[in-house]
C-alpha cells in the first residue's frame, strides 16, 4: 500500500557548519517570531533560515527568495552536502516527561504521495493559510526541510528487527536540543535492511500524526509538476504504533470573547449534558486534574472545567448520552461519541455558535497556560481534555474518520535540520 523509499538526503557537514546542537530547529508551526530571532542569533547556519517560522496572513515573496538563496549558498559552500548513496535515516529521540524518560524511534525516508485514502490516512482537517505559506517555500527552494510524522503498525515485528540491528551499530551522529532532548542518528544503507523496511511498510497504511498541512502542500506541489517524478515523494518519518516512546498528550480548549448571551447558553448546555462535580484541589491543580480526567475518562467522556471569576475546577462527567446520540454520526463514526473533543465541539459549541465556534476557541496543550488565561480574565472558560487513546485513534482513523482539530498532540515534535529531501530526480 505505502511506497516508502530510501533516498540521498542532504545533511549538514558539521566540520563546516558547526555542531548540530546549534543548527537544528523545531518545525515551523511551533516557532514564534521571538524564538525565530533567537535561532538566527544562535548560528548563521541554523535551519530556521530555511524552515522559517509560522506566519499569519500573506508574506512578501522576498521571505521565500531569501530562504532559497541561503539554501543554494550553503550547498555551494559545503555547509550542506548530499549523501552519496540512498538510505533510510533512523532518529532516536530521548526525552523526559512527567518524571519519566522515554525513547522514540523515527525512521525517515521518502514516501510516495497518494491522495487521502487506503495508503495514507489523515486524522484531521486543515486550514488554507499554512498550506499557502509552505507551498511558496517548497516552490522557492525545491526541498522538504522537515519530515511529516507518520505512524505504522509493524504487524510482523519486521521493522523492529531491522531497527534493532541498526541501533546495535555505531551511530552516524549524536547531538542535543535546547529543550534537553538527546538525539542519535543512524544511516541504513544495507541492501537487505532496505528491502526489509520497504516490505514491512508496503503492507500497512500510514496514519498521519503530525504534518497534515505539509502533506497537502506536497500534493498541491505535485499537481503543479505532474511530469516531475521527484515531486511524487515527500519527506516522511515513520514510528511504530507500539513504540514505547510514542507519547500522546491532550489538547485543551480555551474560550474567550463570547457575548454574555452565548456564554449563558454554553453554560446551560453543559448543565444539560454533564454531571458537574466541584473539586477540592490544592497547590498544583493542573497535574492532579489531568490525572483525574484520564482515570474517569476511561469509563465515560469526562472533561475538566475552569470558569470565569475563578469558578472551579469542576469535573464534568457525561450524564445525558441520549443528547449526544442525537448529534452522533452513523456507522463506525458513531464511536466519536467516546471522543471528548468531538462531544465538546459538536454537542456543546457548534449547536450554539454555529461554524463560528472556532473564532472563540484557542487550542493549547499547556494546561497551566490555559488555567492562567482564565484566572487572569483573558479567557472565560478552559476545558481540560484527556489524551486520546492510541487504540481509539487507530480504530477511528483507520476507518476513514476525521477527528476534530487538535484532538492529539504527539510529543515531542521532530526537529528540522537532521536531513533534507531534495525535490529533484536523484532519489
Amino acid at each position: 500500500m505505502a511506497d516508502f523509499r530510501p533516498f540521498r538526503g542532504i545533511r549538514y557537514d558539521t566540520a563546516v557548519a558547526g555542531a548540530l546542537d546549534l543548527l537544528i530547529c523545531p518545525p515551523y508551526d511551533v516557532i514564534s517570531p521571538e524564538y525565530e530571532r533567537a535561532l538566527w542569533e544562535r548560528s548563521s547556519h541554523n535551519m530556521v533560515h530555511l524552515e522559517l517560522a509560522e506566519i499569519t496572513g500573506e508574506a512578501a515573496p522576498s521571505r521565500y527568495t531569501a530562504a532559497a538563496q541561503h539554501y543554494a549558498r550553503w550547498l555551494s559552500e559545503g555547509v550542506l552536502r548530499r549523501d552519496n548513496e540512498p538510505g533510510y535515516y533512523l532518529l532516536q529521540q530521548r526525552f523526559s516527561h512527567g518524571g519519566g524518560t522515554f525513547e522514540r524511534h523515527n525512521l525517515i525516508g521518502a514516501l510516495r504521495l497518494e491522495e487521502w485514502g487506503n495508503a495514507v490516512l489523515p486524522h484531521e482537517d486543515t486550514g488554507s493559510g499554512p498550506k499557502a505559506d509552505r507551498l511558496s517555500l517548497m516552490e522557492a527552494c525545491g526541498a522538504n526541510f522537515s519530515p511529516i510524522m507518520g505512524l505504522v503498525r509493524d504487524e510482523g515485528r519486521l521493522l523492529e528487527t531491522v531497527l534493532n540491528r541498526a541501533i546495535a551499530g555505531a551511530p552516524d551522529v549524536q547531538f542535543a536540543g535546547d529543550d534537553g532532548q538527546q538525539y542519535i542518528l543512524w544511516r541504513i544503507t544495507d541492501e537487505r535492511a532496505i528491502a526489509a523496511i520497504a516490505e514491512a511498510v508496503v503492507a500497512q497504511p500510514v496514519y498521519i500524526a503530525d504534518g497534515h498541512h505539509r502533506y497537502e502542500t506536497a500534493l498541491e506541489y505535485l499537481a503543479r509538476r505532474r511530469r516531475d517524478p521527484a515531486a511524487e515523494f515527500v519527506l516522511m518519518s515513520l514510528t511504530d504504533l507500539d513504540d514505547p516512546g510514542l507519547l500522546v498528550l491532550p489538547y485543551h480548549r480555551v474560550l474567550a470573547g463570547l457575548p454574555l448571551r452565548l456564554l449563558t447558553q454554553v453554560r446551560d448546555r453543559l448543565a444539560q449534558l454533564f454531571v458537574t462535580q466541584p473539586l477540592a484541589l490544592e497547590g498544583g491543580i493542573v497535574g492532579p486534574l489531568e490525572e483525574l480526567i484520564a482515570q474517569e475518562g476511561a469509563a465515560h467522556p469526562t472533561l475538566g472545567l475552569l470558569g470565569p471569576a475563578d469558578e472551579g475546577p469542576f469535573l464534568l462527567a457525561l450524564g445525558n448520552p441520549g443528547l449526544v446520540r442525537r448529534y452522533a454520526p452513523q456507522g463506525v463514526a458513531a464511536a466519536m461519541q467516546e471522543v471528548e473533543a468531538w462531544v465538546l465541539q459538536e454537542v456543546v459549541l457548534r449547536p450554539i455558535l454555529g461554524d463560528t465556534f472556532a473564532d472563540y476557541v484557542t487550542y493549547m496543550h499547556d494546561g497551566e497556560q490555559a488555567m492562567a488565561m482564565v484566572r487572569s480574565g483573558q479567557a472565560q472558560m478552559a476545558f481540560f481534555l484527556r489524551a486520546l487513546p492510541l487504540d481509539r485513534f487507530e480504530r477511528l482513523v483507520g476507518a476513514g474518520v476525521r477527528l476534530p482539530r487538535k484532538s492529539t498532540f504527539f510529543h515531542p515534535k521532530q526537529p528540522s535540520g537532521v536531513v533534507i529531501n531534495p525535490l529533484d530526480n536523484e532519489h
